[in-house]
C-alpha cells in the first residue's frame, strides 16, 4: 500500500518503472474497452427494462397533460369543471350556439323636433337600442314595446352583423309587448317553452345586446330567483320571472332561456340593485303576440274615461257611495255619448256591485269591443242605469 501510495504521489519522479506501468495500464484499458463494447447493449436493455417503465410512464403522463391543457384552452371558460354552473355537461355552450342566432339586435331611429333659442325649430335624430327574439320562419320577431316606441325606422341586426329593415306589426303598451317583421331567408327560430313549469332555482341564461350592438349576443348565466313576481312599472302592473342573470339596458326584448334551450321569458326590466332582473313569462307574451299578428292590436274594451278610487275621505266630505269616480271624460268617447259626466260614480256593472278600480276593470274585460253593457251610476244622490257601447281602449 505504501509503495502504491508512493507511486501515486511521485510517479513522474521515477525513471525506470514508468514505461512498464504505463504499458500494463494501456493493456488493461484496451481489454476493458473491448469488454464494454460487447456487453453494453445488454446493460442498456437491462436499464431500459428496469428504469424505462417509470421513465416511460412519466413521459406519457407529461404528454397527456400537455394535450389536455391544449384542448382546455380551445374551450370557453364556461366549460371548466368545478364551478356551480360550469360543468362538463353544462348546456350553456350549446344554448349559446343554437339559440344565440335567434336573438337579434334592434335599432330604433326617430326624429324629434325641438325649439332652439338661437336657431328656432330644429330636428334631432335619435337612436335607441334593444333586442328581439325570432319566433317564426316568416320573420316575426317579438320584443318590448318600449324598444320600438315612437320609431320612424326599425332596423334588425342579425347574427354576424347583417342589417335588415323591419316593419311594425303591432304593439301593446299595457303589457310592453310588440311584434315586428323582417323578410329574410334561413332564419334561426327560437323554441318557446312553458313558463308555467319554471321553478325557483333552476338555470337561467339571458341572451341579448347590453349597452348597444357592440356587445351583441352577450350571454349571462344565473338562476330563476323567483316566479310570479308582481312588479309595478309606470302605471301598469306586471307578473314576471325574476333572475340574477345580468340584464342591462339593451337587453330589453332579449331571451331568458332554460337549461333545455327553451325561451321561458323576455327580458324587460332591471332594478337599480345588482342581481335583480325581470322577464315577461312566455305564457304571458305569446298570446299577445298571436293577437298582434292577427289584428295588429290587443282588443281592450273601455268607455273612454279617467277614473279614480272613491276614498273614505271622499265619502265623508262629499257623501259619495263606495265605487269608482269619473275624473275626466274624453270627447266623443263611449261614456260621453252615453251622457256620463265628471264626478259621476260607477257603482255597478250588469247588476254586479263595484267598489274598486280593479273590480271595474275586471268586469269590463269580460266583454268585447262593441258590446253594450249596462253601468249603474250614482249622481247627486240618485242612481240610474246607463247602457254604454264599449270602445277600443285608447281610442
Amino acid at each position: 500500500m505504501n509503495e502504491f501510495y508512493e507511486f501515486d504521489e511521485r510517479s513522474y519522479q521515477r525513471k525506470g518503472g514508468f514505461w512498464k506501468y504505463t504499458a500494463v495500464a494501456l493493456i488493461f484499458l484496451l481489454l476493458g474497452a473491448v469488454v464494454m463494447y460487447y456487453i453494453s447493449p445488454y446493460i442498456q436493455d437491462s436499464n431500459s427494462s428496469i428504469a424505462g417503465k417509470n421513465i416511460g410512464q412519466e413521459d406519457k403522463t407529461t404528454i397527456e397533460k400537455d394535450v389536455d391543457e391544449d384542448e382546455s384552452n380551445k374551450l370557453p371558460s364556461l366549460g371548466a369543471k368545478g364551478d356551480l354552473f360550469i360543468t362538463s355537461d353544462n348546456p350553456v355552450v350549446e344554448i349559446s350556439e343554437k339559440v344565440g342566432p335567434a336573438v337579434v339586435g334592434i335599432t330604433n331611429r326617430s326624429v324629434i323636433k325641438q325649439r332652439s333659442p338661437f336657431f328656432g325649430q330644429i330636428e334631432e335624430e335619435l337612436e335607441g337600442y334593444g333586442s328581439g327574439i325570432i319566433i317564426s320562419e316568416e320573420g316575426y320577431i317579438v320584443t318590448n314595446n318600449h324598444v320600438i316606441e315612437n320609431a320612424d325606422e326599425l332596423v334588425v341586426i342579425l347574427k354576424g352583423g347583417k342589417e335588415v329593415q323591419a316593419t311594425l306589426i303591432g304593439k301593446d303598451s299595457m303589457t310592453d309587448v310588440a311584434v315586428i317583421k323582417i323578410d329574410e331567408p334561413d332564419l334561426t327560430v327560437a323554441k318557446i317553452g312553458d313558463s308555467d313549469q319554471v321553478r325557483q332555482g333552476e338555470l337561467a341564461i339571458a341572451i341579448g345586446n347590453p349597452l348597444g350592438h357592440t356587445l351583441a349576443g352577450t350571454v349571462t348565466v344565473g338562476v330563476v330567483s323567483a316566479v310570479n313576481r308582481e312588479i309595478t312599472y309606470g302605471n301598469n302592473q306586471f307578473t314576471m320571472i325574476q333572475t340574477d342573470a345580468a340584464i342591462n339596458p339593451g337587453n330589453s326584448g332579449g331571451a331568458l332561456v332554460n337549461s333545455k334551450g327553451e325561451v321561458i321569458g323576455m327580458n324587460t326590466l332591471k332594478s337599480k340593485a345588482e342581481g335583480l332582473g325581470f322577464a315577461i313569462p312566455s305564457n304571458v307574451f305569446m298570446p299577445i303576440v298571436e293577437e298582434l299578428i292577427q289584428r295588429g292590436r290587443i282588443e281592450r274594451p273601455g268607455i273612454g274615461v279617467l277614473i279614480t278610487q272613491v276614498t273614505d275621505e271622499m265619502i265623508e266630505t262629499y257623501g259619495y257611495p263606495k265605487g269608482v269616480a269619473i275624473a275626466q271624460i274624453a270627447r266623443d268617447s263611449a261614456a260621453d255619448k252615453a251622457g256620463l259626466l265628471p264626478n259621476d260614480i260607477i257603482v255597478g256593472v250588469e247588476g254586479k256591485k263595484i267598489e274598486t278600480v280593479d273590480e271595474l276593470k275586471n268586469e269590463i274585460n269580460k266583454y268585447k269591443v262593441g258590446d253594450i253593457v249596462k253601468f249603474t251610476v250614482w249622481r247627486d244622490g240618485k242612481e240610474f242605469v246607463a247602457p254604454i257601447k264599449l270602445q277600443q281602449l285608447g281610442e
